[in-house]
């Protein structure tokens, strides 16, 4: 079992007494700081685990220092998913995610230099981005595991998860009791909330990139041509059910024209497996596939950046949307 430098937890406050689990774990505290921002129905562990395996544990061995939360109610944040607690989108953008950056940045003097999502912890980040676009100058890249936020891709497999399961079933559970029972019903590491339930459903039916609560349009700020980070988005070939490389260029293309790369993972395109939207994370063989990729793309984005300062070369560009890429 590998064991970090660091492995430390601390909880994170937020303004109505609500805490926010934070894990750490790293071998070189000076190292340049990544976020590693979870999705629906789970929390921080999809990218590490007490047998020292995951993204998190990888990423710390090459040199960075990672930075993991549980979003509101998950893991081991405080309090649990409950049907007393509202909890929306809105939430997520305007209070714990920025929590979360203000206590990375007091405790390294610096801001994450990528932040790293998985599923629906994407669509939160380029919220955020949208909505706060000074985080931008601070980042030298995203990175999105299996990130999308319409369904565009329609397939049998699709219509029994997103409409009945995530949809019809989802839905009806929830308002009855309050809450999303992930765990309960087998579809998720952890407890949804009803308005996230609501709100995530709405979006992924293909409902407008606009905030139910204040109105603020996501899509509108992020089509004003801002100074959006390069960005590097991975899909797997093979899952029908919860998300594909259509899905995923969807996803690209409503961000607007930036420095974006689409990865599609499978073994017709070189990969060892046809993984799906969780194993591309949590699969053994993930870091002898496609993560030294991506850490060879992340040392990229900061030679770019470190030559830019120095005068010595231009900011990453932005160059459009690439083509499907096998690595």
């Amino acid at each position: 079992m590998a064991v970090r430098k660091i492995e430390s937890s601390l909880m994170v406050p937020l303004p109505g007494g609500q805490q926010l689990h934070l894990r750490r774990l790293s071998d070189n505290p000076d190292a340049p700081a990544v976020l590693l921002l979870h999705g629906l129905l789970e929390d921080g562990t999809i990218f590490y685990s007490r047998q020292g395996r995951g993204l998190a544990h990888y990423l710390a061995e090459q040199g960075f220092d990672t930075f993991i939360p549980d979003l509101r109610g998950k893991g081991r944040s405080w309090p649990p998913v409950s049907a007393w607690v509202n909890y929306r989108v809105g939430d997520a953008v305007n209070q714990d995610i920025p929590a979360i950056l203000d206590t990375i940045q007091a405790l390294k003097g610096a801001a994450p230099a990528f932040w790293i999502t998985h599923a629906w912890g994407g669509v939160l980040a380029s919220s955020v981005l949208a909505r706060f676009p000074g985080y931008q100058a601070s980042l030298n890249g995203l990175i999105h595991f299996g990130s999308h936020r319409v369904a565009i891709q329609r397939s049998l497999s699709r219509l029994i998860w997103l409409d009945g399961m995530w949809g019809w079933l989802a839905s009806l559970v929830a308002r009855c009791k309050g809450y999303m029972p992930g765990r309960g019903l087998r579809i998720g590491a952890e407890n949804e909330f009803l308005g996230i339930q609501q709100d995530s459903s709405n979006w992924l039916q293909g409902g407008a990139w606009i905030d139910p609560q204040d109105q603020f349009d996501y899509g509108e700020a992020l089509s004003k041509g801002l100074n959006f980070p390069p960005t590097l988005y991975f899909a797997p070939s093979a899952d029908l059910a919860r998300c594909n490389a259509a899905d995923v260029k969807g996803f690209m293309r409503e961000i607007g024209h930036h420095n974006g790369r689409l990865v599609v993972l499978g073994m017709n395109l070189g990969n060892r497996h046809n993984y799906s939207q969780i194993s591309m994370l949590t699969h053994p063989d993930a870091v002898h596939d496609h993560f030294p990729f991506m850490v060879n793309w992340m040392l990229e984005m900061n030679r770019l950046r470190e030559e830019a300062k120095d005068g010595n070369g231009p900011e990453p560009r932005n160059q459009g949307h690439s083509a499907e890429n096998g690595n």
